[in-house]
Protein backbone atom coordinates (compact mmCIF):
# COMPACT_ATOMS: atom_id res chain seq x y z
CA UNK A 1 0.00 0.00 0.00
CA UNK A 2 2.85 2.16 0.69
CA UNK A 3 4.76 1.68 -2.41
CA UNK A 4 1.31 2.38 -4.15
CA UNK A 5 1.44 5.37 -2.44
CA UNK A 6 4.87 6.22 -2.74
CA UNK A 7 4.70 5.84 -6.93
CA UNK A 8 1.71 7.88 -7.01
CA UNK A 9 3.55 11.00 -5.33
CA UNK A 10 6.34 10.43 -7.37
CA UNK A 11 3.93 10.68 -10.88
CA UNK A 12 1.82 13.66 -9.27
CA UNK A 13 5.87 15.27 -8.68
CA UNK A 14 7.26 14.18 -12.03
CA UNK A 15 4.28 15.70 -14.00
CA UNK A 16 4.42 19.02 -12.48
CA UNK A 17 7.85 19.18 -12.78
CA UNK A 18 6.92 18.25 -16.88
CA UNK A 19 4.35 21.02 -17.03
CA UNK A 20 6.50 23.61 -15.48
CA UNK A 21 9.37 22.96 -17.65
CA UNK A 22 7.71 22.57 -20.88
CA UNK A 23 5.95 26.07 -20.57
CA UNK A 24 8.81 28.24 -21.27
CA UNK A 25 9.66 25.76 -24.64
CA UNK A 26 6.88 26.95 -26.77
CA UNK A 27 5.88 30.80 -27.65
CA UNK A 28 4.98 33.42 -25.11
CA UNK A 29 1.35 32.73 -26.70
CA UNK A 30 0.85 28.96 -25.53
CA UNK A 31 1.59 28.02 -21.60
CA UNK A 32 0.59 24.59 -20.37
CA UNK A 33 1.54 20.98 -20.40
CA UNK A 34 2.82 18.45 -23.29
CA UNK A 35 -1.10 18.23 -23.77
CA UNK A 36 -1.81 21.46 -24.07
CA UNK A 37 1.26 21.79 -26.23
CA UNK A 38 0.69 19.53 -28.94
CA UNK A 39 -3.26 20.95 -29.09
CA UNK A 40 -1.77 24.24 -29.89
CA UNK A 41 0.47 22.92 -32.76
CA UNK A 42 -2.21 21.32 -34.06
CA UNK A 43 -4.62 24.08 -33.92
CA UNK A 44 -1.62 26.09 -35.85
CA UNK A 45 -1.29 23.58 -38.20
CA UNK A 46 -2.26 23.88 -41.60
CA UNK A 47 -4.56 21.38 -43.37
CA UNK A 48 -3.19 19.23 -46.22
CA UNK A 49 -6.08 16.68 -47.55
CA UNK A 50 -6.69 15.01 -44.43
CA UNK A 51 -3.32 15.69 -43.27
CA UNK A 52 -1.88 18.17 -41.21
CA UNK A 53 1.49 19.94 -41.76
CA UNK A 54 3.07 21.12 -38.77
CA UNK A 55 5.83 23.85 -38.77
CA UNK A 56 9.32 21.86 -38.09
CA UNK A 57 9.77 24.56 -35.41
CA UNK A 58 7.46 23.69 -33.93
CA UNK A 59 7.62 19.80 -34.35
CA UNK A 60 11.21 20.34 -33.15
CA UNK A 61 10.07 22.14 -30.00
CA UNK A 62 7.28 19.53 -29.32
CA UNK A 63 10.04 16.32 -29.51
CA UNK A 64 12.64 18.10 -27.50
CA UNK A 65 10.57 18.89 -25.13
CA UNK A 66 8.97 15.65 -25.19
CA UNK A 67 12.19 13.93 -25.02
CA UNK A 68 13.25 16.27 -21.71
CA UNK A 69 10.23 15.22 -20.40
CA UNK A 70 10.37 11.44 -20.73
CA UNK A 71 14.52 11.61 -19.88
CA UNK A 72 13.70 13.56 -16.68
CA UNK A 73 10.77 11.42 -15.89
CA UNK A 74 13.12 8.63 -16.14
CA UNK A 75 16.07 10.46 -14.19
CA UNK A 76 13.03 11.34 -11.65
CA UNK A 77 11.88 7.56 -11.61
CA UNK A 78 15.46 6.16 -11.32
CA UNK A 79 16.23 8.04 -8.40
CA UNK A 80 12.97 7.31 -6.81
CA UNK A 81 13.66 3.25 -7.54
CA UNK A 82 17.14 4.49 -5.51
CA UNK A 83 15.53 6.15 -3.07
CA UNK A 84 12.57 3.68 -2.46
CA UNK A 85 15.62 0.79 -2.59
CA UNK A 86 17.71 2.76 0.28
CA UNK A 87 13.86 3.31 2.19
CA UNK A 88 13.71 -0.90 2.46
CA UNK A 89 17.01 -1.28 3.28
CA UNK A 90 16.70 1.44 5.86
CA UNK A 91 13.44 -0.25 6.91
CA UNK A 92 14.86 -3.54 6.55
CA UNK A 93 17.85 -2.07 8.87
CA UNK A 94 15.53 -0.64 11.50
CA UNK A 95 13.11 -4.19 11.66
CA UNK A 96 16.27 -5.81 13.00
CA UNK A 97 17.02 -3.51 15.20
CA UNK A 98 13.90 -3.57 16.29
CA UNK A 99 13.91 -7.91 16.68
CA UNK A 100 17.39 -7.68 18.18
CA UNK A 101 16.15 -4.98 20.13
CA UNK A 102 12.89 -7.02 21.29
CA UNK A 103 15.01 -10.19 22.05
CA UNK A 104 17.72 -8.07 24.08
CA UNK A 105 14.60 -6.70 25.94
CA UNK A 106 13.04 -10.04 26.47
CA UNK A 107 16.36 -11.71 28.13
CA UNK A 108 16.90 -8.73 30.49
CA UNK A 109 12.94 -9.20 31.77
CA UNK A 110 13.96 -12.92 32.21
CA UNK A 111 17.09 -11.80 33.81
CA UNK A 112 15.51 -9.11 36.00
CA UNK A 113 12.71 -11.79 36.76
CA UNK A 114 15.06 -14.80 37.51
CA UNK A 115 17.92 -15.57 39.93
CA UNK A 116 20.80 -18.23 40.31
CA UNK A 117 20.37 -20.70 42.81
CA UNK A 118 23.23 -23.06 42.87
CA UNK A 119 23.95 -22.85 39.17
CA UNK A 120 20.34 -22.75 37.92
CA UNK A 121 17.88 -20.30 37.02
CA UNK A 122 14.87 -19.69 39.12
CA UNK A 123 12.08 -17.04 39.15
CA UNK A 124 12.40 -14.76 42.15
CA UNK A 125 9.16 -15.99 43.64
CA UNK A 126 10.39 -19.15 43.76
CA UNK A 127 13.71 -18.53 44.87
CA UNK A 128 12.04 -16.16 47.81
CA UNK A 129 10.11 -19.62 48.94
CA UNK A 130 13.00 -21.69 48.48
CA UNK A 131 15.22 -19.37 50.48
CA UNK A 132 12.26 -19.40 53.06
CA UNK A 133 11.68 -22.94 53.23
CA UNK A 134 15.36 -23.29 54.05
CA UNK A 135 14.99 -20.60 56.98
CA UNK A 136 12.37 -22.65 58.28
CA UNK A 137 13.87 -25.57 57.97
CA UNK A 138 16.92 -24.35 59.73
CA UNK A 139 15.12 -22.34 62.30
CA UNK A 140 13.34 -25.91 63.24
CA UNK A 141 16.56 -28.10 63.17
CA UNK A 142 18.00 -25.47 65.64
CA UNK A 143 14.67 -25.90 68.02
CA UNK A 144 15.10 -29.56 68.09
CA UNK A 145 18.71 -29.28 68.37
CA UNK A 146 18.25 -26.78 70.91
CA UNK A 147 15.71 -29.54 73.15
CA UNK A 148 18.26 -32.50 72.23
CA UNK A 149 20.68 -30.10 74.31
CA UNK A 150 18.70 -28.99 77.06
CA UNK A 151 17.56 -32.68 77.96
CA UNK A 152 20.72 -34.09 77.22
CA UNK A 153 22.48 -31.45 79.93
CA UNK A 154 19.16 -31.92 82.32
CA UNK A 155 20.02 -35.98 82.04
CA UNK A 156 24.17 -35.15 82.64
CA UNK A 157 23.08 -32.97 85.35
CA UNK A 158 21.13 -35.67 86.92
CA UNK A 159 23.97 -38.18 86.42
CA UNK A 160 26.32 -35.99 87.83
CA UNK A 161 24.40 -35.38 90.98
CA UNK A 162 23.05 -39.37 91.10
CA UNK A 163 27.15 -39.61 90.85
CA UNK A 164 28.16 -37.52 93.44
CA UNK A 165 25.74 -39.18 95.69
CA UNK A 166 26.92 -42.55 94.61
CA UNK A 167 30.57 -41.43 95.53
CA UNK A 168 29.43 -39.84 98.78
CA UNK A 169 27.67 -43.06 99.59
CA UNK A 170 30.58 -45.39 98.67
CA UNK A 171 33.02 -43.20 100.36
CA UNK A 172 30.52 -42.85 103.71
CA UNK A 173 30.69 -47.09 102.90
CA UNK A 174 34.18 -47.11 102.68
CA UNK A 175 34.47 -44.91 106.01
CA UNK A 176 32.14 -47.09 107.91
CA UNK A 177 33.33 -50.43 106.97
CA UNK A 178 36.96 -49.01 107.87
CA UNK A 179 35.41 -48.16 111.37
CA UNK A 180 34.41 -51.45 111.37
CA UNK A 181 37.13 -53.03 110.29
CA UNK A 182 39.38 -51.26 113.06
CA UNK A 183 36.46 -51.86 115.10
CA UNK A 184 36.86 -55.49 114.63
CA UNK A 185 40.32 -55.33 114.66
CA UNK A 186 40.93 -54.19 118.29
CA UNK A 187 37.95 -55.74 119.16
CA UNK A 188 39.93 -59.07 117.81
CA UNK A 189 43.31 -57.65 118.95
CA UNK A 190 41.05 -57.83 122.56
CA UNK A 191 40.00 -61.25 122.38
CA UNK A 192 43.53 -62.20 121.26
CA UNK A 193 44.84 -60.20 124.05
CA UNK A 194 42.39 -61.83 126.74
CA UNK A 195 43.33 -65.18 125.60
CA UNK A 196 46.57 -64.77 125.73
CA UNK A 197 46.23 -63.11 129.76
Amino acid sequence: MSRIISLLFVFIFVFGNAQTASKDSLPASINGNLTQQFDYVFQKSNSFQEYKVIKKEYFALLKRNSTDSVNRFKKELEQLKSNFLAYDKNLQSLKDTLATTKSTLKEVKNAQNSMNFLGISVAKSSYSMIMWAIVLLLLFLSLIILFRFKSAKTITNESLRNFEKLEEDFEDFKRKSLEKEQKLGRQLQDEINKHKK
